[in-house]
């Protein structure tokens, strides 16, 4: 469960780790100008010290025009209950901003895969998978490039989010899987570029054949 993002405005590299023990959280670490920071910020979960443990899967992001980052995970809080999607803006020193939010509290499903991309100062696009239930019943499949989620939410639980500076959502969640814009679930590898977006997918684990989609949106 590893993350690492780069903001040229600070020279920062973020790195972050979730443990099963010692620690038993997710920890941002930031390495800035080529020095390491001692220093490092931790977001307590839950782990089984034998490998299973609560968070699956993120992204880390440069802040537009400013020196730090965002970031965005996934995390079953108990074990037994569905993942949820959180966002944690963090400085170039790897503290954070404000507590980690969930992002969609009245939930009750689960979102799984998550990345984001700066839109504007102060707006973040999320990408996700959502599912009506607990589709992730063996954490230790996190590990592994198939987590064993059934088709139907591979083919149909795509989602993207508008998100604000403190992660709050705008508007609300859009279905793009209904138009063939699925998302990779294990690594959501979400790039920016010029004038929009993209991002790289196959079709299921084993599969042979992938599609590469490219989404326009306003960054202003």
């Amino acid at each position: 469960k590893q993350m690492v993002g780069y903001n040229p405005a600070s020279d920062a590299f973020l790195a972050a780790n979730a443990g099963d023990a010692y620690p038993k959280a997710l920890q941002y670490t930031a390495f800035t100008r080529g020095a390491h920071v001692k220093e490092h910020t931790e977001f307590e979960t839950w782990g089984d010290e034998k490998g299973r443990q609560g968070v699956t899967q993120g992204g880390i992001k440069a802040e537009p025009g400013g020196p730090g980052f965002a970031s965005v995970f996934s995390l079953g809080p108990r074990r037994g209950e569905p993942d949820r999607l959180y966002f944690a803006a963090l400085s170039e020193n790897a503290t954070f901003l404000a507590p980690p939010r969930e992002v969609f509290p009245n939930s009750t499903g689960t979102q799984l895969g998550g990345n984001l991309a700066p839109l504007s100062t102060g707006r973040w696009l999320v990408a996700y998978t959502a599912a009506e239930e607990d589709v992730l019943s063996n954490y230790l499949k996190t590990y592994w490039d198939d987590w064993g989620l059934p088709d139907a939410v591979r083919e149909g639980g795509s989602r993207l989010a508008v998100l604000d500076a403190s992660g709050r959502v705008l508007g609300g969640p859009v279905d793009i899987s209904a138009s063939g814009a699925r998302f990779p679930v294990e690594i959501n590898h979400l790039v920016e570029r010029p004038g929009g977006i993209g991002w790289f997918a196959i079709d299921g684990p084993g599969a042979s054949a992938g599609r590469l989609v490219q989404l326009r949106c306003a960054r202003e």
